[in-house]
């Protein structure tokens, strides 16, 4: 029995891979959810953090663990998630602080909403926008933009220099949420990053400048590209407002 179940999830793992199913994909979460669960309660053994929050982050980790599993390398997949989920535990105390508070239904979906973000990413070369990955999963833009929420780590918005600077009122904050639809995958994403909408973290800079160089690092676009996307949302903008 457990070699059969071992030999699914190494079929489920190399569906996954080869095609990104999405079925695949949740198949193999729930057969893999008791081991995710004993690394779980592991972790949690003498932690403050209890060990529902223990299952969640190994829920969240899964992705992770997959994706960086390397048949090549001689370690069965089961022992390699054991092992990756486990060593990630060591994080949790100063990672996701909400984490606590989510359900593990939620953390499957934030597994998931994981797999295809990196999956999109992948295909169009940069990040996707959330009514890209709202459409590809099949989700209201709202649970995107919560779970984008949830998953957030802060990093510095203290690198890099710009000359411009930035206030709402060099983009009519009205029109362009009228139009955000009508934006580009890319410009949507780069709208997200300015206004901190759709689970984005709001990259200005504590002069009021846009951070392009931090947009870059996010979204995978170089910064001039980011300041040049920045100019046809601008244009956009203005056009609708003489409309």
């Amino acid at each position: 029995m457990v070699k059969e179940r071992k030999t699914d999830e190494l079929a489920l793992y190399n569906s996954w891979q080869q095609t990104g199913s999405v079925s695949a994909f949740q198949n193999l979460y729930t057969s893999m959810k008791p081991l995710l669960y004993d690394a779980a309660r592991k972790a949690a053994y003498g932690s403050n953090i209890p060990e529902s929050a223990h299952q969640i982050w190994a829920a969240q980790n899964f992705y992770d663990a997959l994706r960086t599993y390397k048949p090549t390398a001689g370690a069965a997949l089961q022992t390699h998630v054991y092992n990756a989920v486990h060593q990630k535990a060591k994080r949790l105390n100063y990672t996701y602080q909400n984490l606590g508070k989510m359900t593990e239904p939620r953390a499957a979906q934030v597994g998931l909403y994981q797999s295809e973000y990196e999956n999109m990413k992948a295909e169009l070369s940069r990040e996707p926008s959330a009514a890209e990955l709202a459409d590809r999963l099949g989700w209201s833009i709202q649970n995107v933009t919560l779970i984008q929420k949830e998953i957030q780590q802060d990093l510095s918005l203290t690198q890099g220099l710009e000359d411009q600077a930035f206030n709402e009122s060099s983009i009519e904050r009205g029109i362009i949420d009228d139009i955000y639809y009508d934006l580009s995958g890319e410009e949507q994403a780069i709208y997200d990053y300015i206004f901190g909408e759709h689970g984005k973290p709001r990259m200005i800079k504590a002069n009021g400048k846009i951070d392009f160089e931090g947009i870059g690092r996010r979204s995978g676009f170089s910064a001039s590209k980011a300041r040049a996307i920045f100019v046809r949302i601008r244009d956009k903008t203005q056009k609708a407002f003489k409309r």
